[in-house]
């Protein structure tokens, strides 16, 4: 079997009163525009796995997050994408969301229940309700 380039990413679960913080992908976004997303982006060279994580989301949120635990690894089957998932909360309490327009254009904190109803979820992200990975949040 001929092995194949996959990009690798950190999304961050950011929990708050119950609450997790999902973003709405910008329609200019290449890959899947418009879906609901965790904060979070993929790996540059020279830094950790939890590095890349805490500066994601500074940069697509404006937060300050502290890391809990890892969730769990996904792999999409039929795309070339490994997402690292981590359990989170903000440093503090959570100031105003500060998105990148380009980026993203809505931020919202749901409960597990609206969370599983939402429709238009990024596909890993439906995939890791679908395995119980956010359980903790019910």
């Amino acid at each position: 079997m001929a092995e194949e380039r996959f990009f690798f990413g950190a999304h961050a679960a950011i929990v708050d009163r119950g609450r997790v913080l999902i973003l709405r992908r910008a329609p200019e976004m290449s890959y899947r525009p418009e879906a609901w997303d965790l904060p979070g982006g993929h790996l540059a060279l020279g830094e950790s796995v939890e590095e890349c994580l805490i500066r994601e989301v500074a940069e697509e949120t404006g937060l300050a997050i502290e890391i809990e635990r890892m969730l769990g690894l996904n792999k999409a089957i039929a795309e070339p994408y490994i997402q690292a998932l981590y359990a989170c909360r903000a440093s503090g309490a959570p100031g105003p969301i500060r998105l990148r327009p380009r980026e993203h254009t809505d931020a919202r904190w749901v409960r597990f229940a609206e969370l599983a109803g939402i429709g238009g979820l990024i596909p890993y992200l439906d995939a890791i309700i679908r395995r119980g990975w956010l359980d903790f949040l019910k």
